[in-house]
C-alpha cells in the first residue's frame, strides 16, 4: 500500500504547528508528503515553505500555473508512486547484494526498472489531497475541484486499487475538515466536494497532522475488520 498526501496551496501557513515538522512526522510513519504550489500571485516565502514541506516529507514539490493544475496533480501522484517503489527496491537490493540500483549491470538494471514499473502500476494507492481553501483561493477553487475529479479519472488507468480522500483547510468549524473519505467512486467524490466555501486563514501544519490521524484511524479500522471472525 502506497500512502501519500498532496498539499495544494497558493500561500504560506499562518496558524498551527510547523508544516515541515508535520510532514517529517508523516514520512516517518510511511506517508509521503508532496506539495503543489499554484504560483499565480504566490510569493517567494510561500514557495520556500512548500519546498521545505516536500523535502521533509520525502516527496515532490511542483510549482504550476492554475491552468496546468490538473496535469501537475496527476504528474506528482505518479512520480511519487514510482519514487516510493524505487526506494523500497533499492533498499532491498542494498540489503541482499550490497549494491545500489545504479551500480548494477545495465541489462540487469533495466529488468529491475521494468519490474518496478509493473509493481508501481499494481500497488494499491491511498491519497489524501489537502486543499487550501483560504481567502486567496477564491478564484482558484473551481479549477482545483475539477483537477481532483480528473485525477481520479486518470488513476483509473492503473490496475491497482486507487482511493482518494479530500481535506479542506481551514474547515468550517476548525483548522481542517475531511470533505470526502477515501473513495474510488467519482460520483461520491463529486457529491462530497461539490460545494466548498472559501475564506479564512492557512493552517497547513494542522491539516497535515489531521491527515496523519485519518490515515492511522483508517489503518486501525482495517486491522479490526481483517481480524473479525
Amino acid at each position: 500500500m502506497i500512502k501519500q498526501i498532496i498539499v495544494v496551496s497558493d500561500g504560506k501557513s499562518n496558524k498551527g504547528p510547523n508544516p515541515s515538522e508535520m510532514a517529517e512526522l508523516a514520512f516517518k510513519k510511511g506517508i509521503r508528503v508532496n506539495t503543489i504550489g499554484i504560483i499565480d500571485n504566490c510569493d517567494e516565502s510561500s514557495i520556500l515553505e512548500l519546498e521545505s514541506i516536500a523535502e521533509k516529507g520525502g516527496g515532490i514539490c511542483e510549482l504550476t500555473k492554475l491552468d496546468n493544475l490538473s496535469e501537475t496533480l496527476s504528474k506528482v501522484t505518479v512520480q511519487s508512486i514510482y519514487q516510493t517503489i524505487e526506494e523500497v527496491v533499492s533498499n532491498q537490493l542494498k540489503s541482499i547484494i550490497n549494491e545500489e540500483l545504479d551500480e548494477i549491470r545495465p541489462d540487469v538494471r533495466q529488468r529491475i526498472i521494468d519490474m518496478m514499473g509493473k509493481i508501481g502500476d499494481e500497488t494499491p494507492l491511498k491519497c489524501l489531497i489537502l486543499l487550501d481553501t483560504s481567502g486567496s483561493m477564491r478564484d482558484k477553487i473551481d479549477i482545483s475541484k475539477k483537477s481532483i475529479y480528473e485525477l481520479l479519472l486518470f488513476l483509473e488507468e492503473r490496475s491497482g486499487e486507487n482511493q482518494i480522500g479530500v481535506i479542506r483547510y481551514p474547515g468550517l468549524d476548525g483548522d481542517y475538515q475531511l470533505l470526502c473519505n477515501f473513495t474510488d467512486d467519482l460520483s461520491t467524490l463529486r457529491k462530497q466536494i461539490s460545494h466548498i466555501e472559501v475564506g479564512g486563514i492557512t493552517p497547513t501544519g494542522s491539516a497535515i497532522k489531521g491527515a496523519i490521524d485519518i490515515f492511522e484511524g483508517d489503518d486501525e479500522e482495517y486491522l479490526i475488520k481483517s481480524h473479525v471472525v
